[in-house]
């Protein structure tokens, strides 16, 4: 999953001499957070759309250098290298660059959200498990050995929190033998604080009693 892979062709880079009004369209029209500014195939930074509110329409942007803002990625990085930079600089683009450092275009937040949308973690049906355990016990090799063990089948698994204490874990696996998988995970110390199945599974019972009932009525 390079990022290269995932650029945008729709977005164009704003010139030194490029107005307000160029800027404000694209932002407009596309909805961004910013645009970079491009110079010689070399990325000078990103104006960030607050920055330019108020401003005359008609003015440059090389006039306000000092407002842009300096982040970028390697078309080479991995497309989860994008979120950490899409969060600290509350952005949904980024600049991207080759190996010597030249712009190549950008990566949008909907791209990446639409690839990750497509994973089986997302897509395939499941039932997802957030579990809590000491961070001394974690093991990626246990919590598959507990589901595989159990006929149980993982989907995807990601570390979503941890600190000195504990480690969370968000566990998506096949619903077979849910409930033995549950039992489990819990005689070996592990909290589940997400247990929605078994919620499903009384719901189920529910309503199988009142289709019963309406089947004495009749």
């Amino acid at each position: 999953m390079i990022i290269a892979e995932y650029l945008s062709k729709e977005i164009f880079p704003l010139a030194e001499n490029s107005s307000i009004q160029e800027a404000e369209r694209q932002i407009v029209d596309f909805r961004l957070t910013h645009l970079p500014v491009v110079k010689d195939g070399k990325l000078l930074g990103s104006l960030n759309s607050r920055e330019i509110q108020g401003l005359n329409s008609n003015e440059l942007i090389k006039n306000h250098w000092v407002e842009l803002e300096k982040f970028s990625l390697s078309g080479e990085a991995d497309l989860f290298d994008a979120f950490p930079i899409f969060s600290e600089y509350e952005a949904n683009i980024i600049p991207v660059l080759d190996k010597e450092e030249k712009y190549i275009g950008v990566l949008l937040s909907e791209d990446i959200i639409y690839k990750v949308a497509d994973f089986p973690f997302i897509t395939e049906f499941g039932a997802y498990l957030t579990l809590t355990t000491p961070i001394q016990k974690y093991s990626i090799s246990e919590i598959a050995n507990i589901v595989e063990s159990n006929n149980g089948k993982i989907l995807g698994l990601m570390l979503v929190g941890y600190n000195e204490n504990k480690a969370v874990i968000a566990l998506k696996v096949s619903i077979e033998h849910l409930k033995s998988i549950g039992d489990a995970f819990e005689r070996y110390g592990y909290r589940i604080s997400n247990k929605y199945w078994e919620d499903s599974k009384q719901e189920l019972l529910r309503d199988r009693f009142k289709q019963l009932q309406k089947f004495i009525e009749v």
